[in-house]
């Protein structure tokens, strides 16, 4: 039923030159995707024109991966152990900030 005034209204309105109001969502969602995308590509052409060698940064980005996963396992164990969301030591610096560091 409600289907069916919806079809009429856009109707109507078309037959004004009117279309109904977008929802926010229509609009944000494809924004926020595409600045994720910027994000990853931007990301990616700043390692690639990195003043590195390419096997230095390969070997950073390597790493910096490596500690990110192990960080996750780790609050995956202790929240599937206690449950708790909040597990860990608060000592959770960024590991990818770390990535273009050489230590």
């Amino acid at each position: 039923m409600w289907e069916r005034a919806r079809d009429y209204s856009d109707s109507a309105l078309s037959a004004l030159g009117l279309e109904r109001r977008r929802q926010s969502a229509e609009f944000i969602l494809p924004a926020l995707g595409l600045f994720g995308l910027g994000l990853v590509v931007g990301a990616g052409l700043g390692l690639m024109l990195a003043p590195k060698r390419g096997v230095e940064l390969r070997g950073d980005v390597r790493r910096g991966l490596n500690q990110v996963g192990q960080r996750l396992r780790r609050r995956a164990n202790g929240v599937a152990e206690t449950g708790d969301l909040e597990s860990g030591n608060g000592d959770d610096r960024d590991a990818i900030g770390s990535v273009g560091t050489r230590g």
